[in-house]
């Protein structure tokens, strides 16, 4: 889920979490919080977590260990508990970047990204233009299909994140979505020069995306594959593959691609679309429970509403 890689969010966790232990503590709530800290800094989050666990057992308002609980539940993948803790701590640390930032990581992480989007730029008020922030809000932006308002973080990011990979992906992915993709190819294409192999799949899924926009099946698909090769689960790869198949009339090799992207990634909304047409003509029963996720998923997303009329007739008639 989160933008920036686990040890760099462990380091600057660490780092977060240092001289924090309030005053008016008791000696054996400071041993606790101290302890929790060092656990965090050395990697051991679980351990630090019970340590922070231990403090609020008997000071429940102690807005330190809220706080910092609040943060290694986040990368112990605990987002709503961390966001309870986080809450709590607000009311003392409503200045603090970090816990800011964090609370933002814990709300993206449950699709509520426009609480996230208000706690990344609280956390730029502290630390202006600070990309592990700037990031996950042009992301976020991204996600609620702001498309706009992604464009003009990623070119803010884009500045003070130099050749970071991740910004290229967003940029040429956002650009994509606002209908500049001949912008978009450039972007990814001069990237590549100084990439990390180790995003290899992820530029060239999104070249795919790029290609197949432009109507570039063949070299669409060549990306895709290569894409696959490095990453075999990249579900955005699988997905662009499976609409290749079904361009080319391959209609159980593009469901079998498509049912891999939703096994990985299950709300890939697109894909459950394609996925009731595709079985459409063979098998009612499989169109129907996709059409029917599909609807689910697109009333809340404009990005798919125009299909919603259609997908209604359609699941009458498969109903019957």
């Amino acid at each position: 889920m989160n933008l920036l890689s686990s040890r760099v969010l462990s380091l600057a966790l660490g780092v977060a979490l240092a001289g924090l232990i309030s005053s008016c503590q008791t000696t054996q709530q400071k041993n606790y919080v101290a302890v929790g800290n060092q656990y965090a800094k050395d990697g051991l989050l679980r351990e630090a977590s019970e340590s922070y666990k231990k403090a609020l057992v008997k000071t429940p308002n102690n807005s330190v260990a809220h706080r910092n609980l609040g943060m290694v539940l986040v990368k112990l993948g605990d987002y709503r508990g961390a966001s309870r803790h986080l809450e709590k701590a607000m009311k003392k640390y409503e200045r603090d970047f970090d816990a800011n930032y964090y609370l933002g990581e814990s709300y993206r992480a449950q699709d509520k990204y426009a609480e996230a989007i208000f706690r990344y730029k609280q956390a730029l008020k502290i630390k202006e233009a600070d990309p592990r922030a700037l990031k996950p809000l042009t992301w976020s932006y991204f996600k609620i299909r702001y498309y706009t308002e992604a464009l003009t973080h990623a070119r803010e990011l884009q500045k003070v994140a130099g050749q970071d990979d991740q910004t290229t992906i967003i940029l040429a992915r956002t650009l994509l979505k606002l209908k500049r993709s001949n912008e978009a190819l450039a972007t990814v294409r001069t990237a590549r020069k100084s990439m990390d192999k180790t995003s290899r799949a992820f530029f060239n899924s999104v070249e795919g995306d790029i290609l197949y926009e432009l109507g570039d099946g063949k070299n669409a698909e060549k990306m895709y594959r290569d894409a696959l090769k490095d990453q075999p689960l990249l579900a955005g790869a699988l997905l662009g593959l499976g609409k290749c198949m079904l361009d080319a009339n391959k209609t159980k090799l593009a469901i079998s691609y498509m049912e891999r992207a939703v096994r990985v990634r299950p709300r890939l909304t697109e894909a459950h679309y394609l996925l009731a047409k595709a079985y459409e003509p063979t098998d009612k029963d499989k169109a129907l429970k996709y059409y029917q996720y599909f609807r689910k998923q697109a009333s809340a997303d404009p990005e798919f509403i125009a299909k919603l009329n259609e997908v209604k007739q359609k699941i009458g008639m498969l109903e019957k």
